[in-house]
Protein backbone atom coordinates (compact mmCIF):
# COMPACT_ATOMS: atom_id res chain seq x y z
CA UNK A 1 0.00 0.00 0.00
CA UNK A 2 2.93 2.38 0.52
CA UNK A 3 4.49 1.94 -2.92
CA UNK A 4 1.48 0.84 -4.97
CA UNK A 5 3.47 -2.07 -6.37
CA UNK A 6 1.69 -5.23 -7.48
CA UNK A 7 2.82 -8.08 -5.20
CA UNK A 8 1.06 -11.11 -6.65
CA UNK A 9 -1.80 -12.32 -8.82
CA UNK A 10 -3.92 -15.17 -7.45
CA UNK A 11 -5.18 -17.28 -10.33
CA UNK A 12 -7.27 -20.41 -10.40
CA UNK A 13 -10.91 -19.43 -10.76
CA UNK A 14 -12.56 -20.45 -14.03
CA UNK A 15 -15.26 -17.78 -13.94
CA UNK A 16 -15.86 -14.17 -12.85
CA UNK A 17 -15.08 -13.52 -9.19
CA UNK A 18 -18.17 -12.22 -7.42
CA UNK A 19 -16.89 -11.63 -3.89
CA UNK A 20 -13.85 -11.32 -1.63
CA UNK A 21 -13.45 -11.43 2.13
CA UNK A 22 -10.35 -11.25 4.32
CA UNK A 23 -10.25 -13.40 7.40
CA UNK A 24 -10.33 -11.24 10.57
CA UNK A 25 -6.75 -12.23 11.43
CA UNK A 26 -5.59 -11.08 7.97
CA UNK A 27 -3.73 -14.31 7.20
CA UNK A 28 -6.05 -15.70 4.52
CA UNK A 29 -8.33 -14.46 1.79
CA UNK A 30 -11.58 -16.08 0.61
CA UNK A 31 -12.90 -15.59 -2.92
CA UNK A 32 -16.13 -16.78 -4.52
CA UNK A 33 -16.84 -17.15 -8.22
CA UNK A 34 -19.41 -18.12 -10.79
CA UNK A 35 -17.47 -21.36 -11.28
CA UNK A 36 -19.39 -22.71 -8.24
CA UNK A 37 -16.40 -22.65 -5.90
CA UNK A 38 -15.06 -20.76 -2.91
CA UNK A 39 -11.28 -20.71 -2.58
CA UNK A 40 -9.21 -19.96 0.50
CA UNK A 41 -5.84 -18.34 -0.25
CA UNK A 42 -2.95 -17.94 2.16
CA UNK A 43 -1.78 -14.34 1.88
CA UNK A 44 1.85 -14.83 2.90
CA UNK A 45 2.66 -18.49 2.15
CA UNK A 46 2.29 -19.41 -1.54
CA UNK A 47 3.52 -22.98 -1.00
CA UNK A 48 0.31 -24.04 0.72
CA UNK A 49 -2.40 -25.76 -1.29
CA UNK A 50 -5.37 -23.53 -2.05
CA UNK A 51 -8.43 -24.91 -0.28
CA UNK A 52 -11.43 -25.34 -2.58
CA UNK A 53 -15.03 -25.42 -1.35
CA UNK A 54 -17.38 -26.77 -4.05
CA UNK A 55 -21.03 -25.76 -4.42
CA UNK A 56 -23.87 -26.84 -6.69
CA UNK A 57 -24.59 -23.34 -8.07
CA UNK A 58 -22.82 -20.06 -8.74
CA UNK A 59 -21.56 -18.36 -5.57
CA UNK A 60 -22.55 -14.71 -5.26
CA UNK A 61 -21.36 -13.50 -1.83
CA UNK A 62 -19.24 -14.64 1.12
CA UNK A 63 -18.64 -13.45 4.67
CA UNK A 64 -16.41 -14.52 7.58
CA UNK A 65 -17.65 -14.90 11.12
CA UNK A 66 -15.94 -12.37 13.44
CA UNK A 67 -13.87 -15.10 15.10
CA UNK A 68 -12.67 -16.35 11.68
CA UNK A 69 -13.66 -19.98 12.30
CA UNK A 70 -16.70 -20.07 10.02
CA UNK A 71 -17.54 -18.90 6.51
CA UNK A 72 -20.93 -18.43 4.88
CA UNK A 73 -21.57 -18.32 1.13
CA UNK A 74 -24.68 -17.42 -0.87
CA UNK A 75 -25.48 -19.30 -4.09
CA UNK A 76 -27.70 -18.54 -7.06
CA UNK A 77 -30.38 -21.02 -5.96
CA UNK A 78 -31.12 -18.90 -2.88
CA UNK A 79 -29.29 -21.00 -0.30
CA UNK A 80 -26.75 -19.92 2.32
CA UNK A 81 -24.04 -22.49 3.02
CA UNK A 82 -21.91 -22.51 6.16
CA UNK A 83 -18.38 -23.95 6.24
CA UNK A 84 -15.91 -24.78 8.97
CA UNK A 85 -12.75 -22.98 7.86
CA UNK A 86 -10.28 -25.19 9.75
CA UNK A 87 -11.78 -28.50 8.58
CA UNK A 88 -13.10 -27.25 5.19
CA UNK A 89 -16.36 -29.09 5.86
CA UNK A 90 -19.99 -27.89 5.62
CA UNK A 91 -21.76 -27.18 8.89
CA UNK A 92 -25.25 -26.15 7.76
CA UNK A 93 -27.52 -24.73 5.08
CA UNK A 94 -30.33 -22.18 5.06
CA UNK A 95 -32.99 -22.37 2.35
CA UNK A 96 -33.78 -18.70 1.77
CA UNK A 97 -35.55 -18.63 -1.59
CA UNK A 98 -39.02 -18.22 -0.14
CA UNK A 99 -37.82 -15.76 2.48
CA UNK A 100 -36.24 -13.21 0.17
CA UNK A 101 -38.81 -13.61 -2.62
CA UNK A 102 -41.21 -10.72 -2.76
CA UNK A 103 -42.60 -8.22 -5.21
CA UNK A 104 -43.69 -8.76 -8.78
CA UNK A 105 -42.01 -6.89 -11.59
CA UNK A 106 -43.95 -5.23 -14.38
CA UNK A 107 -42.75 -7.63 -17.08
CA UNK A 108 -43.13 -10.81 -15.00
CA UNK A 109 -45.54 -13.38 -16.36
CA UNK A 110 -45.66 -15.22 -13.06
CA UNK A 111 -46.34 -14.20 -9.50
CA UNK A 112 -43.49 -13.55 -7.11
CA UNK A 113 -44.05 -16.92 -5.41
CA UNK A 114 -43.78 -18.89 -8.65
CA UNK A 115 -41.00 -16.87 -10.25
CA UNK A 116 -37.42 -18.15 -9.92
CA UNK A 117 -35.60 -14.93 -10.80
CA UNK A 118 -34.01 -12.76 -8.14
CA UNK A 119 -34.43 -15.26 -5.31
CA UNK A 120 -30.90 -15.13 -3.98
CA UNK A 121 -28.68 -13.12 -1.64
CA UNK A 122 -26.10 -10.76 -3.14
CA UNK A 123 -24.66 -9.62 0.20
CA UNK A 124 -24.10 -11.32 3.56
CA UNK A 125 -22.88 -10.17 6.95
CA UNK A 126 -22.45 -11.74 10.38
CA UNK A 127 -23.51 -9.97 13.55
CA UNK A 128 -20.82 -8.81 15.98
CA UNK A 129 -21.19 -11.90 18.18
CA UNK A 130 -21.61 -14.30 15.24
CA UNK A 131 -25.05 -15.52 16.34
CA UNK A 132 -27.01 -13.99 13.44
CA UNK A 133 -26.58 -13.60 9.68
CA UNK A 134 -28.01 -10.77 7.61
CA UNK A 135 -28.71 -11.15 3.89
CA UNK A 136 -29.96 -8.86 1.13
CA UNK A 137 -30.35 -9.03 -2.64
CA UNK A 138 -32.52 -8.03 -5.60
CA UNK A 139 -35.64 -7.92 -3.48
CA UNK A 140 -37.55 -5.58 -1.26
CA UNK A 141 -36.70 -7.70 1.78
CA UNK A 142 -33.62 -8.06 3.99
CA UNK A 143 -33.62 -11.29 6.00
CA UNK A 144 -32.14 -11.88 9.45
CA UNK A 145 -31.37 -15.50 10.41
CA UNK A 146 -30.36 -17.15 13.65
CA UNK A 147 -27.17 -19.14 13.08
CA UNK A 148 -27.68 -21.76 15.79
CA UNK A 149 -31.14 -22.86 14.67
CA UNK A 150 -30.90 -21.67 11.01
CA UNK A 151 -34.38 -20.14 11.16
CA UNK A 152 -35.66 -16.78 9.97
CA UNK A 153 -35.90 -14.23 12.79
CA UNK A 154 -37.34 -11.30 10.89
CA UNK A 155 -37.83 -9.81 7.43
CA UNK A 156 -37.27 -6.09 6.90
CA UNK A 157 -38.94 -4.32 3.96
CA UNK A 158 -36.53 -1.70 2.67
CA UNK A 159 -39.00 0.31 0.57
CA UNK A 160 -42.69 1.12 0.19
CA UNK A 161 -42.16 3.24 -2.94
CA UNK A 162 -44.55 1.87 -5.57
CA UNK A 163 -42.75 3.67 -8.38
CA UNK A 164 -39.95 1.12 -7.97
CA UNK A 165 -40.32 -2.15 -9.83
CA UNK A 166 -40.73 -5.18 -7.61
CA UNK A 167 -42.41 -3.52 -4.60
CA UNK A 168 -46.03 -4.55 -5.26
CA UNK A 169 -47.08 -8.13 -4.64
CA UNK A 170 -49.85 -7.98 -7.26
CA UNK A 171 -50.00 -6.01 -10.50
CA UNK A 172 -52.95 -4.09 -11.89
CA UNK A 173 -54.38 -6.09 -14.78
CA UNK A 174 -55.63 -2.90 -16.46
CA UNK A 175 -52.02 -1.90 -17.13
CA UNK A 176 -51.42 -5.07 -19.15
CA UNK A 177 -51.86 -4.59 -22.91
CA UNK A 178 -51.27 -6.73 -25.97
CA UNK A 179 -47.89 -5.04 -26.44
CA UNK A 180 -46.85 -5.60 -22.83
CA UNK A 181 -47.06 -3.55 -19.62
CA UNK A 182 -48.29 0.00 -20.21
CA UNK A 183 -45.57 1.41 -17.95
CA UNK A 184 -42.82 0.06 -20.22
CA UNK A 185 -44.28 1.21 -23.55
CA UNK A 186 -42.64 4.25 -25.13
CA UNK A 187 -45.52 6.38 -26.35
CA UNK A 188 -43.39 9.23 -27.68
CA UNK A 189 -43.19 7.72 -31.15
CA UNK A 190 -46.96 7.62 -31.70
CA UNK A 191 -47.76 11.09 -30.38
CA UNK A 192 -48.53 13.78 -32.93
CA UNK A 193 -47.02 16.51 -30.81
CA UNK A 194 -43.91 17.82 -32.58
CA UNK A 195 -42.18 18.63 -29.30
CA UNK A 196 -42.06 14.96 -28.35
CA UNK A 197 -40.38 14.05 -31.64
CA UNK A 198 -37.33 16.17 -30.82
CA UNK A 199 -34.22 14.04 -30.29
CA UNK A 200 -32.88 14.87 -26.82
CA UNK A 201 -30.41 12.00 -26.58
CA UNK A 202 -26.77 12.65 -25.79
CA UNK A 203 -24.17 12.91 -28.58
CA UNK A 204 -22.97 9.49 -29.72
CA UNK A 205 -26.08 7.60 -28.52
CA UNK A 206 -27.52 5.33 -31.19
CA UNK A 207 -31.21 5.07 -31.90
CA UNK A 208 -31.49 1.55 -30.53
CA UNK A 209 -29.47 2.24 -27.38
CA UNK A 210 -30.91 1.13 -24.04
CA UNK A 211 -30.74 4.68 -22.69
CA UNK A 212 -33.68 5.59 -24.96
CA UNK A 213 -35.91 2.84 -23.59
CA UNK A 214 -38.44 3.16 -20.82
CA UNK A 215 -36.98 1.31 -17.82
CA UNK A 216 -38.23 1.44 -14.23
CA UNK A 217 -35.66 1.19 -11.44
CA UNK A 218 -35.89 -2.05 -9.48
CA UNK A 219 -35.88 -2.25 -5.71
CA UNK A 220 -32.76 -3.98 -4.44
CA UNK A 221 -30.19 -4.04 -1.65
CA UNK A 222 -26.58 -3.65 -2.72
CA UNK A 223 -24.89 -4.36 0.58
CA UNK A 224 -25.62 -4.97 4.28
CA UNK A 225 -23.29 -4.44 7.24
CA UNK A 226 -23.53 -4.85 11.01
CA UNK A 227 -22.13 -2.23 13.37
CA UNK A 228 -19.21 -3.30 15.61
CA UNK A 229 -21.48 -2.92 18.64
CA UNK A 230 -23.99 -5.38 17.21
CA UNK A 231 -26.96 -3.13 18.00
CA UNK A 232 -27.23 -1.51 14.57
CA UNK A 233 -27.03 -2.57 10.95
CA UNK A 234 -27.21 -0.65 7.71
CA UNK A 235 -28.35 -1.48 4.18
CA UNK A 236 -27.38 0.31 0.96
CA UNK A 237 -30.57 0.14 -1.11
CA UNK A 238 -32.36 1.94 -3.91
CA UNK A 239 -33.92 4.19 -1.25
CA UNK A 240 -30.49 5.23 0.05
CA UNK A 241 -28.68 4.23 3.21
CA UNK A 242 -31.07 2.65 5.72
CA UNK A 243 -29.97 2.26 9.35
CA UNK A 244 -31.83 -0.04 11.76
CA UNK A 245 -31.09 0.14 15.47
CA UNK A 246 -32.19 -1.45 18.74
CA UNK A 247 -31.58 1.88 20.52
CA UNK A 248 -34.70 3.78 19.56
CA UNK A 249 -34.00 6.76 21.81
CA UNK A 250 -30.32 7.07 20.88
CA UNK A 251 -30.25 9.28 17.78
CA UNK A 252 -27.04 11.27 17.41
CA UNK A 253 -28.07 14.56 15.82
CA UNK A 254 -25.73 17.26 17.18
CA UNK A 255 -26.46 20.97 16.86
CA UNK A 256 -23.54 23.45 16.71
CA UNK A 257 -21.19 20.89 18.21
CA UNK A 258 -17.51 21.42 19.00
CA UNK A 259 -14.82 19.30 20.60
CA UNK A 260 -15.38 20.71 24.10
CA UNK A 261 -19.00 19.53 24.30
CA UNK A 262 -18.88 16.06 25.82
CA UNK A 263 -21.01 14.23 28.41
CA UNK A 264 -18.16 14.50 30.92
CA UNK A 265 -17.90 18.29 30.63
CA UNK A 266 -21.68 18.66 30.87
CA UNK A 267 -21.82 16.58 34.05
CA UNK A 268 -18.94 18.63 35.48
CA UNK A 269 -20.90 21.84 34.84
CA UNK A 270 -23.91 20.38 36.67
CA UNK A 271 -21.77 19.50 39.68
CA UNK A 272 -20.36 23.05 39.72
CA UNK A 273 -23.85 24.56 39.59
CA UNK A 274 -23.51 26.11 36.12
CA UNK A 275 -26.91 24.81 35.00
CA UNK A 276 -27.44 27.21 32.10
CA UNK A 277 -24.25 26.24 30.26
CA UNK A 278 -24.86 22.59 31.05
CA UNK A 279 -28.37 22.69 29.58
CA UNK A 280 -27.26 24.55 26.45
CA UNK A 281 -24.39 22.12 25.87
CA UNK A 282 -26.76 19.20 26.40
CA UNK A 283 -29.00 20.58 23.66
CA UNK A 284 -25.97 21.03 21.41
CA UNK A 285 -24.99 17.40 21.97
CA UNK A 286 -28.68 16.45 21.53
CA UNK A 287 -28.67 13.30 23.67
CA UNK A 288 -32.14 12.79 25.17
CA UNK A 289 -31.00 11.10 28.39
CA UNK A 290 -28.38 13.83 29.02
CA UNK A 291 -30.86 16.66 28.41
CA UNK A 292 -33.30 15.13 30.89
CA UNK A 293 -30.57 14.58 33.46
CA UNK A 294 -29.50 18.25 33.34
CA UNK A 295 -33.09 19.51 33.13
CA UNK A 296 -34.20 17.69 36.27
CA UNK A 297 -31.02 18.66 38.15
CA UNK A 298 -31.91 22.38 38.09
CA UNK A 299 -33.27 23.46 41.51
CA UNK A 300 -36.86 24.77 41.39
CA UNK A 301 -35.74 28.05 42.96
CA UNK A 302 -33.35 28.71 40.04
CA UNK A 303 -35.83 27.97 37.25
CA UNK A 304 -37.17 31.51 36.98
CA UNK A 305 -33.67 33.02 36.79
CA UNK A 306 -32.42 30.38 34.35
CA UNK A 307 -35.34 30.84 31.94
CA UNK A 308 -34.62 34.58 31.81
CA UNK A 309 -31.12 34.01 30.39
CA UNK A 310 -31.97 30.96 28.28
CA UNK A 311 -30.94 31.45 24.60
CA UNK A 312 -33.84 31.89 22.22
CA UNK A 313 -32.16 29.71 19.57
CA UNK A 314 -32.85 26.63 21.73
CA UNK A 315 -36.29 27.72 22.90
CA UNK A 316 -38.25 25.60 20.44
CA UNK A 317 -36.17 22.52 21.26
CA UNK A 318 -36.77 23.04 24.99
CA UNK A 319 -40.53 23.33 24.45
CA UNK A 320 -40.50 20.07 22.47
CA UNK A 321 -38.51 18.36 25.19
CA UNK A 322 -40.88 19.47 27.97
CA UNK A 323 -43.88 18.31 25.94
CA UNK A 324 -42.27 14.91 25.40
CA UNK A 325 -41.47 14.27 29.09
CA UNK A 326 -44.65 15.66 30.66
CA UNK A 327 -46.68 12.50 30.05
CA UNK A 328 -44.09 10.17 31.58
CA UNK A 329 -42.87 12.39 34.41
CA UNK A 330 -44.47 13.07 37.80
CA UNK A 331 -42.88 16.52 38.20
CA UNK A 332 -45.97 18.38 37.00
CA UNK A 333 -45.47 21.53 39.07
CA UNK A 334 -41.81 21.60 38.05
CA UNK A 335 -42.73 21.52 34.35
CA UNK A 336 -45.31 24.28 34.87
CA UNK A 337 -42.63 26.47 36.47
CA UNK A 338 -40.46 26.02 33.38
CA UNK A 339 -43.30 26.77 30.95
CA UNK A 340 -44.44 29.82 32.92
CA UNK A 341 -40.90 31.19 33.14
CA UNK A 342 -40.17 30.67 29.44
CA UNK A 343 -43.43 32.27 28.28
CA UNK A 344 -43.17 35.26 30.64
CA UNK A 345 -39.51 35.99 29.88
CA UNK A 346 -39.63 35.28 26.13
CA UNK A 347 -43.19 36.32 25.32
CA UNK A 348 -42.13 38.76 22.59
CA UNK A 349 -40.04 36.14 20.83
CA UNK A 350 -42.85 33.56 21.03
CA UNK A 351 -45.30 36.11 19.60
CA UNK A 352 -43.06 36.98 16.65
CA UNK A 353 -42.38 33.28 15.95
CA UNK A 354 -45.96 32.15 16.50
CA UNK A 355 -46.17 30.45 13.10
CA UNK A 356 -43.22 28.11 13.69
CA UNK A 357 -43.88 27.62 17.42
CA UNK A 358 -47.61 27.00 17.04
CA UNK A 359 -47.37 23.16 16.74
CA UNK A 360 -45.13 22.97 19.82
CA UNK A 361 -47.39 25.25 21.87
CA UNK A 362 -50.43 23.19 20.90
CA UNK A 363 -48.62 20.07 22.02
CA UNK A 364 -47.91 21.68 25.38
CA UNK A 365 -51.52 22.78 25.68
CA UNK A 366 -52.80 19.27 25.04
CA UNK A 367 -50.45 17.83 27.66
CA UNK A 368 -51.50 20.40 30.28
CA UNK A 369 -55.22 19.85 29.57
CA UNK A 370 -54.80 16.09 29.82
CA UNK A 371 -53.01 16.42 33.14
CA UNK A 372 -55.67 18.85 34.36
CA UNK A 373 -58.46 16.41 33.54
CA UNK A 374 -56.71 13.49 35.23
CA UNK A 375 -55.98 15.42 38.42
CA UNK A 376 -59.46 16.97 38.40
CA UNK A 377 -61.06 13.53 38.32
CA UNK A 378 -58.99 12.37 41.29
CA UNK A 379 -59.75 15.54 43.25
CA UNK A 380 -63.50 15.28 42.62
CA UNK A 381 -63.51 11.68 43.77
CA UNK A 382 -61.61 12.58 46.92
CA UNK A 383 -63.94 15.51 47.66
CA UNK A 384 -66.97 13.21 47.53
CA UNK A 385 -65.17 10.67 49.70
CA UNK A 386 -64.28 13.33 52.28
CA UNK A 387 -67.85 14.69 52.34
CA UNK A 388 -69.15 11.18 52.91
CA UNK A 389 -66.70 10.58 55.74
CA UNK A 390 -67.59 13.89 57.38
CA UNK A 391 -71.29 13.06 57.29
CA UNK A 392 -70.63 9.64 58.76
CA UNK A 393 -68.41 11.19 61.43
CA UNK A 394 -71.11 13.65 62.50
CA UNK A 395 -73.67 10.86 62.68
CA UNK A 396 -71.41 8.71 64.87
CA UNK A 397 -70.63 11.66 67.11
CA UNK A 398 -74.32 12.29 67.65
CA UNK A 399 -74.95 8.62 68.43
CA UNK A 400 -71.92 8.18 70.73
CA UNK A 401 -72.05 11.56 72.41
CA UNK A 402 -74.09 10.30 75.27
CA UNK A 403 -71.68 7.41 75.92
CA UNK A 404 -68.62 9.69 75.98
CA UNK A 405 -66.61 7.50 73.64
CA UNK A 406 -63.99 9.04 71.32
CA UNK A 407 -64.68 8.57 67.63
CA UNK A 408 -61.65 7.88 65.40
CA UNK A 409 -61.19 7.80 61.66
CA UNK A 410 -60.96 3.99 61.79
CA UNK A 411 -64.35 3.78 63.42
CA UNK A 412 -65.82 6.01 60.75
CA UNK A 413 -64.37 3.90 57.97
CA UNK A 414 -65.54 0.67 59.63
CA UNK A 415 -69.05 2.03 60.05
CA UNK A 416 -69.20 3.31 56.49
CA UNK A 417 -68.19 -0.12 55.19
CA UNK A 418 -70.93 -1.80 57.16
CA UNK A 419 -73.62 0.64 56.07
CA UNK A 420 -72.75 0.84 52.41
CA UNK A 421 -70.68 -2.06 51.03
CA UNK A 422 -70.97 -0.75 47.49
CA UNK A 423 -69.05 2.44 48.37
CA UNK A 424 -65.27 1.91 47.88
CA UNK A 425 -63.07 4.31 49.90
CA UNK A 426 -59.28 4.51 49.46
CA UNK A 427 -58.05 5.36 52.98
CA UNK A 428 -54.49 6.10 51.85
CA UNK A 429 -55.69 8.46 49.13
CA UNK A 430 -58.07 10.20 51.53
CA UNK A 431 -55.38 10.74 54.14
CA UNK A 432 -52.88 12.04 51.60
CA UNK A 433 -55.20 14.55 49.96
CA UNK A 434 -56.76 15.51 53.29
Amino acid sequence: MQTGKLLDVLSGHEGPISGLAFRPDGLSLASCSWDMTVRLWDVFDRTKIVERLDHNHEVLAIAYRPDGKELCASTLDGQIHFWDVLKASPTGTIEGRRDIAGGRKANDRQTAENSTSGKCFNSLCYSADGTAVLGGGNSKYVCLYDRQSNILLRKFQVSQNQSLDGVQEKLNSRNMTEAGPADLIDSDGIDSDTEKHVDRSLPGVKSNDKSNRVLRPEVRTRDVKFAPTGRQWAAASTEGLLIYSLDETLVFDPFELDENVTPETIQALVRNGDYLRALVNAFRLNEAYLIRQVYEAVPPTDVQLLTKDFPEAYLERLFKFIASVMETSQLLEYHLHWISGLLSNHGTFVKTRSVTLQPVLRMLQRCILRMHQDIGTICDKNVYSLDYLLVQGKRMQENEHDNGEEVTMGDILATSDEEDESMEVDASKVSIHA
